[in-house]
């Protein structure tokens, strides 16, 4: 199974994941501008009660669960293979941004203890699992750009998941006014979306890898039949190359769509491609462009 095939099975699940994660964010705006909650101060778990937009929060944050595992499903059908701790980050993250949408903050207008505890721990869950699964996808993918690229993104959402830790917790130690005076500096509602902007962005990243592999598999594609003129795209392969993998190989060590590099001929007229028989079962094609090929790919 090469990692052509691979990545020709990526496009749908990115299409899903873009237009999931697209349609989360967009609700999520709509619901701020006609919400008249204060988005400095308040939580956006609070916007479970709101006089306009009322289960606008809810979908949201669902079709971002959703988004999210069709990102790990695109990573898959790549060519990459996240590890078991991966999947099971992700699969956390999803299911505690689904159990946080489904069981709503319990407020004292608004008083639902059971309900309010399994928000709390499903958001906690959540938060912690996202950049934890950045990281162990950075180490599946170590000695790549990819990896550096998730590396920091992964950083960035850690980093801001620790504020908006510390804000939470000023919020909750706020009877005592040096914690107070913290609330005003670092007040929970701007922690809160910055965080959830990284995850956002990280997961972002991940697809953004996942389309360049993708693109790497189209574009590293050579079809050699009799009769049909040979064409390839040059610099979108290596383009595509650097952004997977920072190489010209697959997720098997092999070489990308069996092509071992590109030689230009500006003297030779382009003709129909033939196989001419080379030393180390390597077969040229001849042409203005000449692929060397490696047969036993296309077995």
């Amino acid at each position: 199974m090469t990692f052509t095939g691979e990545s020709s099975r990526a496009r749908p699940w990115l299409i899903a994941s873009a237009v999931a994660i697209g349609w989360a964010v967009f609700t999520m705006v709509v619901l701020h501008l006609i919400s008249s909650r204060d988005p400095v101060f308040d939580t956006l778990s609070s916007y479970a009660y709101v006089d306009r937009g009322t289960g606008m929060l809810g979908a949201s944050v669902l079709s971002l669960s959703i988004g999210s595992l069709t990102a790990l499903g695109a990573l898959a059908a790549a060519g990459f293979r996240p590890s078991r701790t991966t999947k099971l980050l992700f699969v956390l993250w999803s299911l505690g941004l689904a159990a946080a949408a489904i069981f709503p903050a319990s407020y004292p207008e608004f008083p639902d203890p059971v309900s309010g505890e399994i928000h709390l721990y499903a958001c906690l869950v959540a938060f912690l699992s996202l950049p934890a699964a950045g990281f162990t996808l950075r180490d599946n993918l170590r000695g790549t750009p990819a990896a550096r690229q998730i590396g920091r993104l992964a950083w960035g959402s850690a980093a801001g998941l620790i504020v908006f830790g510390l804000s939470f917790i000023f919020v909750r130690l706020s009877d005592i006014p040096f914690f107070m005076t913290l609330t005003d500096i670092a007040p929970v509602g701007v922690a809160q979306r910055l965080s959830l902007v990284a995850h956002v962005i990280l997961i972002g990243g991940m697809l953004k890898v996942a389309s360049a592999a993708h693109r790497a598999g189209e574009f590293g594609r050579v079809t050699v039949e009799a009769g049909q003129t040979t064409r390839m795209q040059e610099n979108d392969v290596l383009l595509g190359r650097e952004m997977a993998f920072g190489g010209p190989i697959d997720q098997h060590g092999g070489h990308l769509a069996g092509v071992h590099g590109v030689e230009r001929d500006p003297f030779r007229a382009t003709e129909k491609p033939h196989r001419v028989p080379g030393p180390g079962g390597r077969e040229p094609i001849t042409g203005a462009d000449r692929a060397v090929v490696d047969a036993q790919s296309f077995e």
